[in-house]
C-alpha cells in the first residue's frame, strides 16, 4: 500500500489526492527545478521542531541555491523573492490564507497540503467541507496558484515535515496595524500579502485573526 492509499484509509472523511492527479490542476502545478539534489540537502538541514510548527520567511542558504534562482526566473519572472521554510508536526486545518502571488513548496519528508479554491470563499466565509487534501511526495516541487487558500502543511509521520516556502519578497512581514473588524477583504489582511481566515477553535482566533471557517476543524490522522 502506498502512502496516499494509507492516508485515505486513515481519513475516510477527507478528500485526498496526489499533486500528480488532474484534480490538482485548479490549485497548482508540479515543477521541475534544476539543482534538486542540492535543494534536498539544504532542506534536510533545516530543523523540525519537537512540537508545533516553525516558519522562517527568508533563509540565505536556501536563497543562494540554483533551484531557487531558477524558480525566480521561470515562476516569478525575475521579481525579488524570498526562500524560507515551514517545518513542524502540525496536523490540523486551523486556518487558511492566500497571497496575490503564487507560492512554491517542496519537501524531502512528504506532507499533505489542505487547500481550497478562491471560489470556495463566499462572503469571507469558508466551509471546511470544501477543503481538499493533496499528498506532496518527497522531493517534488509544486507551485500553488495565486489566491489558492492554504496554510501550514500536515505531517504524514511522527517525524514531522519540512517544507520550502518560496514567495515574493516581503510577503508575511508585519503590517503597522490590522483590523479584523474592517469591511470586506481588508478584515482578512493579517500580514503583508497575506489574507487569513481561521477556525474559531484555532490558535489564530485566540490571537485576534478573522474567524471565517465554519464546520469541522479538520485533523489529518496518521496511517
Amino acid at each position: 500500500m502506498n502512502m496516499l492509499e494509507a492516508l485515505r484509509m486513515a481519513n475516510p472523511n477527507l478528500r485526498l489526492f496526489s499533486v500528480f492527479d488532474p484534480a490538482f490542476a485548479p490549485y497548482g502545478r508540479v515543477l521541475e527545478l534544476p539543482g534538486e539534489d542540492a535543494l534536498a540537502a539544504a532542506m534536510e538541514g533545516t530543523p523540525i521542531p519537537e512540537s508545533g510548527n516553525r516558519y522562517v520567511a527568508s533563509d540565505p542558504a536556501l536563497e543562494a541555491l540554483e533551484a531557487v534562482g531558477a524558480a525566480g526566473r521561470t515562476v516569478y519572472g525575475g521579481m525579488k523573492l524570498q526562500a524560507g521554510y515551514c517545518n513542524g508536526r502540525g496536523f490540523t486545518l486551523n486556518a487558511e490564507e492566500y497571497h496575490k502571488c503564487s507560492e512554491v513548496n517542496y519537501s524531502t519528508t512528504g506532507l499533505v497540503l489542505l487547500l481550497a479554491l478562491p471560489g470556495d470563499l463566499r462572503d469571507r466565509s469558508l466551509d471546511a467541507a470544501a477543503v481538499v487534501g493533496f499528498w506532496l511526495p518527497p522531493r517534488v516541487a509544486v507551485e500553488l496558484h495565486p489566491l489558492v487558500l492554504h496554510f501550514a502543511p500536515c505531517r504524514v509521520s511522527e517525524k514531522g515535515f519540512n517544507c520550502l516556502v518560496l514567495l515574493t519578497k516581503g510577503t508575511n512581514e508585519a503590517l503597522p496595524a490590522v483590523d479584523p473588524a474592517a469591511e470586506g477583504e481588508e478584515a482578512l489582511l493579517w500580514m503583508r500579502n497575506k489574507w487569513l481566515l481561521c477556525h474559531p477553535e484555532s490558535p489564530q482566533a485566540a490571537k485576534g485573526a478573522f474567524v471565517g471557517i465554519r464546520g469541522e476543524n479538520l485533523r489529518l490522522r496518521l496511517p
